[in-house]
């Protein structure tokens, strides 16, 4: 794991290069996690372009920061953002590339010199990341397809396990707490998102929220759920029949009157893009 986090750290620090900066302020928790391997509610990460990067978290994190992050310098302070830019300005680093997508104004005001934390007579020159970070965690490396794998067959054993406290008389609520009770079980460290149980006419709201209606006989109920495995995440949705759906084949049929309307509407814009480029064409 320490080779794997050195290596997307390198090509964290090359980012920088393109901006002309002497360095890289880590503060989105989730890219902290991506290039440390530290899960923490208040850490940040300097990276220069050249020596070893230095990871700050607050004193509830040392223990956890020393074990996780043998190979990182530690700096344990609680304003993490300030103390690393100190200790970048302090090394000859003035040009920082930051996360301007993460950052708070506050934070900014602060590790710019705006607002106390900073000494006025030695402020650094921050400059925008942008999505950079972001666009390195797109391609996923081994490790990472791993991760993913286990959270989705997480998702798939939750989904059966708990399909035995999907019948009538049950509510949305109670099924939710009990699909996401069996992916803890199972091994997640908590559920991706807020779990959707939508069932009978709730199944038409994309974002429903499970509340105390009662499955009853003839519903579809829509489950919308995933489990999150080592920071990262699955999302599976299934629609399930509680005895034989209601209107079932009127509702087959509308659904498969709307799949031939989308099927014949994308066929002509195809062939009305085909033409457009002919004519330009001339």
């Amino acid at each position: 794991m320490p080779q794997m986090h050195t290596a997307r750290r390198d090509r964290a620090a090359a980012a920088a290069v393109s901006l002309g900066a002497d360095a890289v302020l880590i503060t989105s928790g989730v890219n902290v996690r991506y290039l440390t391997g530290l899960v923490s509610s208040n850490a940040a990460l300097l990276l220069p372009v050249q020596g070893p990067a230095v990871l700050g978290t607050d004193s509830r994190y040392a223990g956890t920061a020393e074990r996780e992050c043998q190979d990182i310098e530690l700096v344990i302070e609680r304003e993490v953002e300030s103390a690393l830019v100190r200790r970048a300005l302090a090394d000859g680093l003035r040009t920082i590339a930051f996360e301007d997508q993460a950052m708070t104004v506050r934070s900014y005001r602060e590790v710019s010199g705006g607002e106390p934390g900073v000494g006025s007579q030695r402020r650094p020159e921050l400059v925008p990341l942008g999505s950079a970070i972001d666009e390195l965690r797109m391609v996923k490396d081994e490790a990472e397809i791993g991760l993913i794998a286990r959270a989705c067959t997480i998702t798939a054993q939750a989904f059966s396990a708990a399909l035995d406290r999907l019948f009538p008389g049950v509510t949305e609520r109670e099924y939710a707490l009990a699909l996401e009770r069996a992916m803890v079980d199972l091994g997640a460290e908590a559920p991706a998102f807020d779990s959707i149980v939508a069932s009978g006419p709730h199944g038409a709201i994309p974002h429903h929220v499970p509340g105390d209606r009662e499955f009853a006989i003839g519903d579809l109920v829509t489950i919308d759920c995933g489990a999150r495995f080592g920071g990262y995440h699955a999302d599976m949705t299934r629609t399930v029949a509680l005895g034989k759906p209601a209107a079932r084949r009127r509702l087959f049929r509308s659904l498969e009157r709307a799949r031939l309307t989308g099927r014949e509407a994308t066929l002509w814009t195809a062939m009305w893009r085909a033409v457009q480029a002919r004519l330009r064409e001339g």
